[in-house]
């Protein structure tokens, strides 16, 4: 830059001002943002610092100190301009290259994420998948959904042969892959906990999974909330770990409501240093009854109105076909969000399970 300007000094005191080499001060003004786009310190000062050196030099009228004929001026004006423009139009095509490769190695990019997400969720979905249509003395129907390709909400039966011992819904923080990679890590610890300690009360075996889940998951920040749920002959015992509270449907009363989760129970699952009180809740579960869990996708979402589908409208639509199969009810509720959500995306995972009696 120090060089330039010499050099203008020099230029204007033997050749004048009409030949133009101050042109060469706007090319330098120009620069610094081509080559230090990412670093606006150095940019700015020295594109002020051009800028007001050309205006200086262009209102200024200096008259040629050397014998030089009108004809060479002239031709060194035009060298001049001609030399500014190109090395401008140069830079310009450059740099609109490099900005086009850049473009066209995200889109590349872009793509190959995309095909991985894809793989992803199919590798999941398959992990998850399970056969429910011959359990004994229940009817089961779920409905599950991501909000992109791979889902941080879980779901999983724990069976027996043809007995259905318990079932579950959990939700990882975050979205994306790396809440996916989370369900997959902690599916395998609840199945293996439930069934390791099956005479311990279940918020023992909850306490062992929150243990496993911040030693195994080592430094990923992700956490979970989830309902667990073991089955008896004519009763149910739950464990809620910061999750929305289920409904319950008595066949006898009528009554379709939430359940009443305990007061005392403190925390979510895999949070190192956080307490936690985990309680075991029993509740009576007699033929034709039904127990509704859900992820809290399914009450926050939202639609065009920026209104939330909410406690109250899942209620209403679970009390709308409460006679009906544990399928059509599930299809029912699904339906109804999407006709709540209209063209708004969904904002969250959502899944349901409808277990019947």
């Amino acid at each position: 830059m120090l060089e330039v300007i010499v050099h203008q000094i020099m230029a204007d005191y033997y050749l004048g001002s009409y030949s133009s080499f101050h042109s060469f001060i706007l090319l330098m003004g120009l620069l610094p943002f081509l080559i230090f786009e990412n670093k606006k310190r150095y940019a700015l000062p020295i594109t002020a610092l051009s800028s007001l050196l050309y205006i200086y030099f262009s209102c200024r009228n200096i008259e040629a100190h050397a014998q030089v004929t009108a004809g060479t001026l002239f031709g060194i004006r035009c060298m001049n301009i001609t030399i500014t423009v190109f090395i401008i139009l140069f830079v310009v095509l450059i740099y609109t290259r490099v900005v086009y490769r850049i473009e066209y190695y995200l889109k590349n990019h872009s793509d190959s994420l995309e095909n991985e997400i894809k793989m992803a969720a199919i590798i999941q979905q398959n992990f998850f998948r399970q056969e429910i249509e011959n359990i004994k003395k229940y009817e089961v129907g779920y409905f599950s959904r991501p909000m992109v390709g791979v889902s941080g909400d879980l779901y999983d039966f724990y069976k027996t042969g043809e007995k259905l011992d318990g079932l579950g819904v959990f939700d990882v923080s975050g979205h994306g892959i790396s809440s996916g990679l989370v369900t997959m890590l902690v599916k395998n610890i609840i199945h293996q906990e439930f069934y390791n300690q099956p005479d311990v009360e279940l918020w023992e075996i909850v306490n062992k999974i929150n243990d496993r889940v911040i030693e195994e998951k080592g430094e990923i920040q992700n956490y979970l909330t989830g309902i667990l749920v073991r089955l008896y002959e004519n009763k149910f015992e739950l464990v809620d770990a910061g999750h929305p509270a289920p409904i319950l449907y008595k066949k006898k009363t009528g009554e379709c409501s939430f359940v009443q989760l305990g007061e005392k129970a403190v925390g979510v699952i895999g949070i190192a240093g956080f307490p936690v009180y985990y309680e075991s809740l029993y509740y009576d579960f007699e033929d034709g009854d039904e127990l509704i869990l859900f992820s809290d996708g399914v009450i926050d979402i939202k639609n065009e109105k920026d209104e939330y589908f909410g406690k109250e409208r899942l209620l209403e639509a679970a009390k709308l076909n409460i006679e009906k199969s544990a399928a059509e009810q599930v299809s029912f509720i699904a339906n109804s969000i999407y006709s709540f959500c209209g063209t708004r995306e969904q904002n969250d995972d959502l899944t349901i399970i409808v277990l019947k009696k």
